[in-house]
Order: structure tokens, then C-alpha cells, then sequence
């Protein structure tokens, strides 16, 4: 679950298996239910997990003891939820079953063959696996043969609003399956004009998208990059029946591990080898302009050749009846962000070799072929620059004023409204909003003297500069101030959203704090520490406390004290440590 949509928390973590890693551990594979009723989690060989979500009383999401799907020397390539509207769920599987030693010896003795050439003609298999909610079981419901070099899948929308089943990729050909389906829906894929004839195009990568008016299309990815539109055409009086699909080029991409449409209409495409990318879609519409191959064409010369399923959907036959192209830069897609990544990271050298750098740098070589390149990491982390403001002179101190106007549970209450930049007889103030500006006297600060401290009081009570004058107080566009008394002048201060202290010429300590009432400092003691001060810090307030219960004071002595802000024992020393430099 998400809290605030921005930090996910575990509600549950069943543990699938404790011998590490193996193909009969669960895991490999996770398909849920559209609707979210239930998810499978499957292993390499044999095990499936079906798990029940619900919700208790108190609306948190539950989960049920796992069901058991497992299915005897099976090899899961893919698995899938399929969207079946509100009847049962069902998860489609991508797998086949080799024969036990004993059957494949015995089928080899009985038709003169090896093993080797009997496990060659094992049939891969789509298969329907159905999630009994009312008997709490889970039976195989249906299978049908697949491409042998078929390895994804991708679900279709159904119920209502689509023909549901699955889209199967292979080599060569990507193919629709679902349940009662009455006639093949197959389709080759277009191919590069170079490439070898003999030689297959492999798609890896599905995704279904679904548009206004019931309208689907796919986008799927060869393994040379290649990302195809593939545009499914259903029955006009009968929007739960697949007529026909057509396969066109959109455009060639870095191979991705996963293709992801948003609703905006962005494609994210994370990279096996290198950065990462989110693109826009330029058009979609590309079947009159882009290279297309269509199921009925397929189909066609399928029917009027002599020969068999197996012989017929071959890579040689598909070299023969599919159009071409020549790979072109991006046409249809527009790259519009690019997420760094090092992997995979190939060659690692650690030196100095700029010649003028502190650290050393991480020299490292990452990538491949044309995604490959050198980079040269160095330690530190990574800003943006928003705006660049040249300064009269060389700053003293910079302080950053949180925005104290907004209510606490709005997120604008965590930004900042000024830049006070302290120069030795001048100060600075610069506004933060769209753009960084610096403002003048209308903003209540006093320019003409450098700022010792500056910060926010909390209940919207204003901002607080202490200068070496005085304390001032800015709240709502009126200005006060504390003045100092006699001929003394502030040497160092603290404050933070409800405290200030600071320290006069001679040692004298002044502590001030936040009235909550009527929103004013109060000035509450007044302390000679017996020798000069050179820094202090008053420690943040927690959340849910109004003060910080300690202050740290520096001296000239080399000395550090310990002070307590606690009410009735303020300024009292708690602690004190001696340096072998003036703090």
C-alpha cells in the first residue's frame, strides 16, 4: 500500500521459499486479476500460487492462504491475468511439459528415434488456469498449442469493453489465442531489409493499450529494438470478437525490458543496456504510411500452400511473405526524458587523473554496442541550478526563511520564501518563486546592517533578524525591534521557530522566546557567562514540543558550555568541554 502516494509500506511478505533462488521456487513470474481479486505467483518448473485478496472490516486489504495450481514437469515461459470481467478470474500460462525419463526412452525405442529428436517435437502451450471463488480452488480450464518459438504474452481487455484473450510473441510471428476462438489469427511480423533470411526476429516485449471507442492496439519489441504498432481490428457489431490484426513499424528503440503506456500518452521504455527513456507519441495512426504486414494476408497464402502449421510458420517463410524496411531515426516517438543508469557496468578504474582534484574519480565503462560509453563519476551530490545572481562582495552567511504563511498541512508550508545572503556591513534578501528575485526595503528586512541570524517563528508569527543592533521583528509588512542596551552591540546569535538567544560585547547572554499568545519575543533572562562569546546554536524544536530544552555556547577561551532553555532553570550550565581551538 501507498501512504500519501509517496512511501509504500509492506502489508504482507509470505515467504515462498527458503533454499534460495531454484526453478521450483515461486517467484519468477507475478499475474494478477484486473480487477484485483487475485494474483499467481509462479516458479520456473512446476509451482503455482493463486493468493485471494479481500478486505477486513476496517477497509485494509487482506490476504488468503495460497491455492495450489502446480502442474508436474511444466516449464513456465509467461503468465498473465486475463480480464474476464466480474466471472471468475483466470491467469493464462505460457508453458510445456517434457516427458519423464522412463516416456522419453520408451518413445524413442517404439518410433526408432533419439531422445534428443523426440523432446524436439514437445508442444508448447497456452493454458487457462481458473480461480473457483465459490469452491476456493483452482483448476487448468483450457490449453491450446502455441508457436514453438513463442516466449510473451500480453492480455487483452474483456468483459464488456473487449474481446479479452491473449496476444502470443514468437519468432517471426505474433498470434492471437482465447477460448472458443473458431478460426487462427495470426501475423507475421515486417523485417530489416538486411537481415539474414534464415535468421528469425524474436519479439520480447508486449504491451495493450486501450483507447476511446473500444478501440486496442499493441506495441511489441523484437530483440534487435524494433517496437511494432499492432492494431486489433474487432467485429463492428461485436466488440468482444477479433477479426483481424495488422502489424506496423512504429520505430526502432534501444531493447527494452519493459514497454509502459500512461494515459498522457507517454512510452517508457527501461533499457536492458543503458539509460533509460519516457517518449511522447508524435502519431499513432501509421498503417497507410508505415511498412504493414496483415492476418489476412498471412492467413491467405497459409490456405492456398500445401503445407502444415509446422512447415508453413517458419523463419524462411516469413523472410518470404513479410515486407521490409530500413530502420530510420525516430518518426512517430519524440524522446522527451532520459533516466541515467550504469548497468551493466563492464570496466571499473578508480584515480586521480584529472590532476587537480581532491578525491579520485570512478572511471567506468558501461553499455553496449551503440548504447555503450565512458563515464566519469566523482563524489559529491547533484544539484540543479535554477538562477545564477551575482553579489556585490564576498557573503559572511547565508540563511534560508521556510514560508510561515501556509497552514501546516499544506505542502508549500516545507518551501522556502527568502534567500538572506549577510555581507559585512550589508544584507541581501532574495525572494524564491518562479524565479529568484531580489527585493528591497518594502520586505520589512534591515539592508543596511549584515544579519547574525534570520528564521521563521512558527503560528505564523513572522520573521525574526537579529543584527548587531537589535532584534527585529517583520510580521505581516510591519516591522519592531529590539534594541540593544547602551553603546553594546550583538556579537553572535541563534533562533530557531520559538527561541533566540544571543550574546552582547562582554559576555552578557540574552534569551528571548516565542509568547504563543500574543505572538511577540519575549526577552526572559539575562546572563554574564564571565568571558567573551564567540558562536552558539539553540538545537531545533521536535515535532510536538514548543522549545529546544539546550544551547551550546563557544567562548575565546577554547571552551564549550552546555546551557539549559528549560523553564526555571534557563541559562543554567549542564556541561562543558575544553578545545585545543578557539570554537
Amino acid at each position: 500500500d501507498f501512504l500519501g502516494g509517496q512511501k509504500a509500506k509492506i502489508l504482507h511478505c509470505p515467504v515462498l521459499g527458503k533454499t534460495g533462488c531454484r526453478r521450483g521456487t515461486p517467484g519468477q513470474y507475478l499475474a494478477k486479476d484486473p480487477r484485483g481479486r487475485a494474483f499467481m505467483i509462479s516458479a520456473i518448473e512446476k509451482r503455482k500460487l493463486v493468493y485471494v485478496l479481500n478486505r477486513d472490516a476496517d477497509g485494509d486489504p487482506t490476504i488468503a492462504s495460497p491455492l495450489e495450481a502446480h502442474r508436474s514437469r511444466t516449464i513456465v515461459l509467461d503468465t498473465v491475468g486475463i480480464d474476464n470481467g466480474y466471472d471468475n478470474p483466470i491467469f493464462a500460462s505460457l508453458e510445456y511439459q517434457y516427458p519423464d525419463d522412463e516416456d522419453t526412452v520408451a518413445a524413442a525405442a517404439d518410433k526408432n528415434m533419439t531422445a534428443e529428436e523426440v523432446l524436439t517435437g514437445i508442444q508448447k502451450e497456452v493454458a487457462y488456469y481458473e480461480l473457483d471463488l465459490g469452491l476456493n480452488h483452482v483448476s487448468r480450464r483450457w490449453a491450446s498449442p502455441a508457436h514453438p518459438s513463442a516466449c510473451c504474452m500480453a492480455p487483452l481487455h474483456g468483459g464488456a469493453d473487449g474481446p479479452s484473450g491473449v496476444l502470443v510473441g514468437g519468432e517471426d510471428w505474433i498470434e492471437y489465442l482465447h477460448e472458443g476462438l473458431s478460426s487462427k489469427i495470426v501475423c507475421a511480423v515486417p523485417r530489416r531489409k538486411l537481415h539474414p533470411l534464415d535468421k528469425g526476429v524474436l519479439i520480447t516485449k508486449m504491451t495493450v493499450h486501450k483507447q476511446k471507442k473500444a478501440k486496442l492496439f499493441a506495441l511489441a519489441q523484437s530483440e534487435i529494438g524494433d517496437v511494432f504498432k499492432v492494431t486489433i481490428r474487432l467485429d463492428a457489431n461485436d466488440v468482444t470478437k477479433v477479426v483481424g490484426m495488422t502489424i506496423s513499424l512504429l520505430d526502432t528503440l534501444p531493447p527494452a525490458n519493459a514497454l509502459n503506456i500512461s494515459k498522457l500518452g507517454m512510452l517508457f521504455a527501461p533499457a536492458e543496456f543503458g539509460d533509460h527513456s519516457l517518449y511522447q507519441f508524435e502519431r499513432i495512426d501509421v498503417e497507410k504510411t508505415a511498412p504493414s504486414c496483415t492476418s489476412e494476408e498471412t492467413l491467405g497464402l497459409f490456405n492456398r500452400s500445401s503445407l502444415t502449421t509446422k512447415e508453413f510458420f517458419t523463419s524462411t517463410k516469413a523472410s518470404e511473405i513479410s515486407c521490409t524496411f530500413t530502420p530510420t531515426m525516430l518518426q512517430n516517438l519524440r524522446r522527451i526524458y532520459t533516466m541515467e543508469s550504469l548497468a551493466p557496468t563492464t570496466g571499473v578504474l578508480v584515480a586521480e587523473l584529472a590532476g587537480n582534484e581532491v578525491s579520485p574519480q570512478i572511471y567506468t565503462l558501461n553499455g553496449r554496442g551503440p548504447s555503450s560509453s565512458l563515464r566519469i563519476l566523482r563524489h559529491g551530490a547533484a544539484v540543479t541550478e535554477l538562477a545564477v545572481s551575482d553579489l556585490p562582495g564576498v557573503p559572511g552567511a547565508v540563511f534560508t526563511v521556510k514560508d510561515s504563511s501556509q497552514d501546516d498541512s499544506d505542502k508549500k508550508r516545507k518551501l522556502d520564501k527568502y534567500i538572506v545572503v549577510s555581507f559585512a556591513d550589508a544584507t541581501l534578501v532574495l525572494s524564491i518563486g518562479e524565479t529568484v528575485e531580489e527585493v528591497g526595503k518594502g520586505s520589512g528586512f534591515l539592508t543596511e546592517a549584515p544579519t547574525l541570524a534570520c528564521t521563521a517563528l512558527a503560528n505564523d508569527c513572522g520573521i525574526v533578524q537579529v543584527h548587531p543592533a537589535g532584534v527585529r521583528i517583520i510580521s505581516k509588512g510591519r516591522a519592531k525591534q529590539w534594541d540593544c542596551p547602551g553603546l553594546k552591540r550583538i556579537e553572535c546569535a541563534s533562533a530557531n521557530e520559538s527561541q533566540v538567544m544571543i550574546a552582547l560585547a562582554g559576555g552578557d547572554l540574552i534569551y528571548f522566546e516565542l509568547d504563543q499568545n500574543s505572538g511577540d519575543l519575549q526577552e526572559k533572562l539575562t546572563m554574564n557567562m564571565g568571558g567573551d562569546v564567540s558562536c552558539m546554536d539553540v538545537g531545533t524544536v521536535k515535532s510536538g514540543r514548543t522549545r529546544s530544552m539546550f544551547a551550546s555556547v563557544g567562548f575565546r577561551d577554547q571552551t564549550v558550555r552546555i546551557v539549559s532553555l528549560e523553564p526555571g532553570r534557563l541559562l543554567v550550565q549542564r556541561g562543558s568541554t575544553a578545545l585545543r581551538a578557539r570554537p
